[in-house]
Parts: structure tokens; C-alpha cells; sequence
């Protein structure tokens, strides 16, 4: 089987240099309105040491908005003292889909969650899988994805994890979901696990946890529109597993600072 040529994505940051990064993975892209254009996913790395890497994301359907304004915001206050190792932020990872704010890019249709492992020679939305698939699951130990339901479906909050054929990884997943303390929790076993992020990161063995959380194409900053206690719950949710794989040390974290 031949060797897959090189992602066409490069990132703006050292994923091995202590600090805090914003940055971005810039994914070129000509089209009418710029013939040298790219697509620009943002990033962010904190790094403090050694230690297990967690590998948050957002924004998998682009109509989801809860998963995006609480890693934007992650990405923008956690403070490097309380990380053990490495946090990778993606608040929106089909980044066409989250400008358009629709489930699927508006460039190819891709949808991002059906595109693993992708292809770096492929459309837009499979080149973006194939980068998760060979550069950032890897360096991942614990992978939390943030879903809702988007503008057709709305849920109650929950965490979950999967069904899976190896128990001692099946057990690290509930364990982070219990963590996650969502207010309903789910046991997941998929009808068509194909082209999946959730398959693809476990079959490389990673601790795996997703969400659904609130829905309806609806998320209002709280102090303009509407209460909505959904946008809080992956901010926490997020801190809270990450210390069972120490990553985040909760000195100096409180819901007070999210």
C-alpha cells in the first residue's frame, strides 16, 4: 500500500514548546474570492511540562454552538499553572461549517463526523479529518468532542462514552464521563460507527468522551438574551475529567473562573 503524501495543513504552533500558543492550521485554499487563499483553523496549546496531552474539540457539526463558545473561552482564560503536560484547543474544527453556521461545510457538504480518516489529498472537510486522524489524535491521551443539537435536534445535557470490545479502555471512558458530571450521562453504543472521530480516536486507544448539550441552532450569551445553562456545562465539564488523567491540576480552577 503506498505511503499517504503529507498534510497540505501546517500549523502556527510548536506543539512541543512550553507555553501558552493561539494560533492557527492553516489549510490552503483557492477559490473565486482569493486564489491564494486558506482555510484558517483557530488553535490553541498550553503546555507546561511533562505529562499526558488532552485534545479538546468543538464545532465537529457547524451548527453547534455550545461546544465552541465554551472552548473559545477555555482557550482564552485557562492558566498554565493548572496544566500538567498539554491541553490542545480546537473550538471548531469544520471551521467552514462553524463560520456558515450550518452542520456541514458550505464548501464540499463534508460532514466532518462521517469524514475519518480522511484523505490529505481529498476535499476540504477530509483533509481536515486526515489532519486529526495522523497529527493531533496521536499526541492525545484523553479526547474530549462537544456536540448539541445543532439547529434540528435539542438535548437534554449529558456526557457519554462507548460500548467497547476493550473493557479496560471502555472503564477509563465512563470514569472521565462520570468526571465530566454533566447532568445526564449515557452509555453509547453507535447504529453506523463508520467515518466517525469518536471510532477513529478509539481505535488508536484513546480515553474518548463526547457530549450532547442543549440544541435547537440556539445559544445566547447569558447576560443579553436568554439563561441558558448549557454554555457552562462543557467549560466545567472539560476541567473536571481532565485531572483523572492529570492533565489540569484544579488548584486555582473554580466555576467562579469559568
Amino acid at each position: 500500500m503506498p505511503a499517504l503524501r503529507p498534510s497540505p495543513i501546517a500549523p502556527t504552533v510548536d506543539f512541543d514548546r512550553d507555553g501558552v500558543q493561539h494560533g492557527f492550521l492553516r489549510l490552503p485554499y483557492s477559490r473565486d474570492d482569493s486564489a491564494w487563499g486558506s482555510v484558517m483553523i483557530p488553535i490553541a496549546v498550553i503546555r507546561n511540562g511533562e505529562g499526558p496531552t488532552a485534545l479538546l474539540t468543538g464545532g465537529n457539526h457547524g451548527d453547534e454552538y455550545e461546544g465552541p463558545i465554551a472552548l473559545f473561552d477555555l482557550a482564552r482564560t485557562l492558566d498554565i499553572q493548572n496544566v500538567s503536560g498539554a491541553v490542545m484547543i480546537v473550538p471548531a474544527m469544520n471551521y467552514p461549517a462553524f463560520c456558515a453556521g450550518t452542520r456541514t461545510s458550505p464548501i464540499d457538504k463534508g460532514n466532518m463526523n462521517r469524514s475519518y480518516p480522511g484523505r490529505p489529498d481529498g476535499t476540504v472537510t477530509q483533509k481536515i479529518a486526515d489532519y486529526f486522524t495522523r497529527e493531533l489524535l496521536p499526541r492525545a491521551d484523553i479526547v474530549l468532542d462537544f456536540h448539541s443539537g445543532g439547529k434540528t435536534l435539542d438535548f437534554v445535557p449529558f456526557a457519554a462514552a462507548h460500548i467497547l470490545a476493550d473493557k479496560t479502555q471502555e472503564a477509563k471512558g465512563f470514569d472521565a464521563v462520570r468526571a465530566f458530571s454533566a447532568p445526564w450521562s449515557m452509555r453509547m453504543l453507535e447504529i453506523d460507527a463508520v467515518g466517525m472521530y469518536d471510532t477513529t480516536a478509539e481505535e488508536m486507544g484513546k480515553v474518548f468522551v463526547t457530549t450532547e448539550l442543549g440544541g435547537g441552532g440556539l445559544s445566547p450569551p447569558p447576560d443579553i438574551l436568554l439563561p441558558n445553562p448549557t454554555v457552562p456545562s462543557p467549560t466545567l465539564g472539560t476541567i473536571n475529567p481532565c485531572p483523572t488523567t492529570g492533565t489540569f491540576s484544579m488548584s486555582g480552577i473554580s466555576a467562579d473562573s469559568c
